[in-house]
């Protein structure tokens, strides 16, 4: 008995322990029926024949019945009574006779029997038709000692009142564990090497995918490699798993648009505008793009319906659901969206909403869970970026709503997609906004040079347009943060006076509008501190960061981002101060708390890297190398390459090799820092200070040559460094680490020439401290000047005492 089914399988059975076992311990509970569900092709039918082999010497009769090769309830009943040998004179003429007829016959026999219907699917979803009498037959069947019922399909098939003698086996696609052992079974000999990862993650999980690829490898004398095969999977995949010469039930393409076809066809409208929603979603997302009126409309009508037929899965942890990658593609492929203009629209409404939600939970005791919601949400909210560019008057204002609302939420999370979707906006303010709209993506375009390109000129120019148009109507959240924008830019370029009066107007708004204006108000205070901290005035800045510190914890909670970042800076305040011990206090507790908080990643190496600068401050190198090698971890993790942050890890981590004395490598980590640095942005103050640190570094060991070669790309780019950050100090060591050189190399001529240029800049730099009345910072330079005469005088003397002897 057990007409139809393989006794010998082609690919082999790996994976599945777990559900195995689940199913052997239902079977040793003597429960009835088994009903194993999956998606189309995810391996249901083989795990059903596993589960038989394990159990085959527990029953002495097997009636197999491939419902997708039967083409009504006669031809089932027929194909069955021919495998019990039942004989049937004429054909009864209603389904129940046929049922009585069958359970009778089988009843009275002492065999133990196993009746398995395979791919259920083609029954179960005619309803009326064949799902009711099939389901009266499953009934019937499973009320007989000795009659166990196994069930394939993609279609769930639910036992209200037999529950408790029911097992549901739903399954899942193999793990990427799984997949990797079937891949490498079915291709011995191929080394995947670096392309296993992506071919897995490719595959999906799913064996008739698997199968295929393998397929792909073995064919033609193995002439695709796993590289072609990565290639061809990403750019090509249904076509290249449904070549024409494969039969109709292993071409991927036909298997699951067949699949698809099964809908209704109002199903398969509400299924393909889903697939508009590229990650997974909740069942309220899918309510607003769908529109209906409510969720369990929705969950009802579409939802469940969908998911009991394995074409949605969910997870019950997240609650959302989501479509698997290779359904989407048969979706793009065969089933056109229509309305696209008018789900367009819902699409961007409803992840507006999204995305505003997420990112003012973002500066909330509400952190975590926006962290958590912006994990999932991810692709969802980048495609939304995206969608501006087909701007109508229609959706237009979800764009500038967030622009006006989620602006520091894109610049931290989605910088990729922001630069385009910026000038999208503007463009789209130009055909459909007004003046104040136009501010509004002024202000955040200003923000992306600012903070993300580094582009401080141009970063001003865009909030002073900004500011131009907003000072017009009056009191608003867009004056107060464009007070504290252009502010922070200037402090950027030292323009330290300047920027404290916008943050004090930004204040003077900020602090006394209420609840909507706090964010802003925080920003202003620690940038109040700051700035206050490059002055020297360090008594007011403590009162400033202290005074936001105690605001965040009042207003964000004790633990959230924002109190870690406080935290950070004051112990830069300490360390300006030369407090070198308490600034590590203070970087330490703000690394904890951006611990505690799930802190972006990020924003835990800028900690963790404050912490080694503090380390190296107090002597701690190996507790340095340390908290390096901890952010080094986080960076190395990240999908794309931070190449900002890894330079100033590499730079860093040269200061402690330097203060070590291991010269070698301080040398290697200032190159790798210069040349990351370089790539970022190119001549800018981060670039050029790990070049003097080559420069410093190329002294200690006596390489005179580079150090002057270095030299002379700093002092390439001292113009720019001037305009940029006209309070900084490189010019000086740059000059300082040349006179070196020139006094190892016995040029006088030179290192006076040098000591005459340090000077001036040192002139220079009184001049802007005296200015500002930073009175510790132009004491140091006073000292410096003091030096640096003294040193000229000398070499003047000498100059003269040699030329008398002569």
């Amino acid at each position: 008995m057990g007409h139809g089914i393989e006794p010998i399988f082609e690919s082999q059975f790996v994976g599945r322990k777990d559900e195995l076992r689940d199913l052997k311990a239902a079977w040793d509970k003597k429960l009835r029926m088994f009903g194993i569900f999956g998606m189309r092709s995810v391996g249901t039918s083989r795990l059903a024949k596993e589960f038989l082999a394990s159990v085959s010497d527990q029953y002495e009769g097997l009636v197999y019945v491939n419902l997708k090769e039967t083409s009504d309830l006669a031809a089932m009943y027929v194909n069955i009574c021919a495998q019990l040998a039942i004989a049937v004179e004429s054909h009864p003429n209603d389904v129940n006779s046929w049922e009585s007829m069958l359970v009778g016959a089988v009843s009275t026999s002492k065999r133990q029997y196993v009746f398995f219907f395979d791919n259920g699917e083609h029954f179960l979803d005619k309803e009326a038709e064949t799902r009711d009498p099939l389901q009266n037959l499953f009934m019937s069947l499973i009320k007989k000692n000795n009659i166990k019922v196994i069930l394939t399909s993609t279609t769930k098939f639910q036992l209200a009142s037999l529950w408790r003698i029911y097992h549901v086996c739903e399954l899942q696609p193999l793990t990427k564990t799984e997949t990797s052992e079937l891949l490498r079974a079915e291709t011995p000999g191929v080394n995947y090497g670096e392309y296993l990862d992506p071919i897995v993650e490719m595959s999906e999980g799913l064996p008739l995918l698997i199968l295929m690829i393998t397929s792909e490898l073995r064919g033609d004398g193995g002439m695709l490699t796993p590289k072609d095969m990565t290639q061809l999977l990403a750019e090509y995949r249904l076509k290249v798993l449904s070549r024409e010469f494969y039969p109709g039930e292993d071409r991927v393409a036909d298997v699951y648009r067949l699949f698809i076809n099964r809908l209704s066809p109002v199903l398969q409208r509400r299924f393909s505008e889903l697939d508009y929603i590229p990650g997974s979603f909740t069942a309220e997302e899918a309510r607003s793009l769908l529109d209906f009126p409510t969720e369990a409309v929705v969950k009802d009508q579409v939802l469940v319906p969908k998911l009991r037929r394995h074409f949605l899965s969910y997870d019950p942890a997240s609650r959302r659901f989501n479509i698997q990658g290779i359904l989407r593609e048969c979706l793009k492929t065969y089933f056109a969206l229509r309305h696209i203009p008018e789900i367009r629209r819902r699409f961007c409404q409803t992840f507006t909403e999204v995305m505003t939600s997420i990112s003012r939970r973002f500066t909330s005791p509400e952190y975590e869970s926006a962290l958590a919601d912006f994990a999932f949400e991810q692709p969802n909210l980048q495609k939304l970026l995206l969608e501006v560019q087909f701007t109508t008057q229609d959706n237009y204002t979800f764009f500038i709503r967030m622009a006006t609302e989620s602006t520091d939420f894109i610049e931290k999370y989605l910088a990729g997609n922001s630069e385009d979707f910026y000038s999208q906006c503007h463009r789209a303010a130009d055909r459909y906004g007004k003046e104040m709209d136009k501010a509004v993506v002024d202000l955040a375009v200003g923000s992306l040079y600012t903070n993300i390109k580094g582009n401080l000129k141009d970063g001003h120019i865009k909030y002073s347009a900004a500011l131009s148009i907003l000072k017009g109507a009056g009191k608003s959240l867009q004056l107060a943060t464009a007070h504290q924008r252009i502010g922070y830019n200037l402090m950027l370029q030292d323009q330290n006076e300047d920027a404290i009066n916008h943050f004090k107007k930004s204040l003077a708004i900020s602090l006394v509008s209420g609840k909507p204006f706090e964010l802003i108000a925080l920003q202003s205070l620690n940038s109040m501190g700051i700035t206050l901290t490059k002055l020297g005035r360090f008594e007011e800045a403590e009162r400033y960061h202290f005074v936001s510190l105690k605001r965040r914890r009042k207003i964000q909670g004790e633990n959230h981002p924002g109190v870690g970042m406080t935290l950070n800076n004051i112990g830069l305040m300490y360390d300006q101060k030369g407090d070198g011990r308490l600034a590590l206090k203070y970087f330490q507790e703000g690394l904890e708390i951006k611990k505690k908080s799930k802190a972006p990643d990020l924003s835990r190496v800028a900690s963790l890297t404050n912490v080694a600068n503090g380390y190296i401050a107090v002597g701690a190198f190996e507790e340095a190398l340390h908290a390096l090698d901890e952010a080094e971890e986080i960076l190395s993790k990240q999908r794309l390459p931070q190449m900002h942050d890894i330079a100033y890890l590499n730079d860093t981590r040269g200061k402690v090799y330097f203060k070590q004395g291991d010269m070698d490598k301080a040398a290697e980590m200032f190159e790798k820092a210069a040349q990351g640095r370089e790539g970022v942005a190119s001549g800018k103050t981060a670039h050029v200070e790990s070049l003097v640190n080559v420069m410093k570094v190329a002294v200690k060991k006596g390489d005179n040559a580079k150090c002057i070669k270095t030299g002379k790309t700093v002092l390439s780019f001292s113009d720019d460094v001037i305009k940029q950050r006209p309070k900084s100090h490189f010019l000086t060591e740059c000059y300082d680490c040349l006179a070196k050189v020139y006094e190892a190399m016995g040029d006088d001529a030179k290192v006076r020439d040098t000591l005459t240029k340090i000077k001036t800049e040192l002139l220079r730099l009184e001049y802007m401290y005296t200015c500002d009345c930073n009175e510790g910072q132009v004491g140091k330079i006073r000292q410096q000047l003091a030096d640096i005469e003294s040193k000229l005088m000398t070499k003047t003397h000498d100059e003269v005492t040699q030329t008398e002897t002569v």
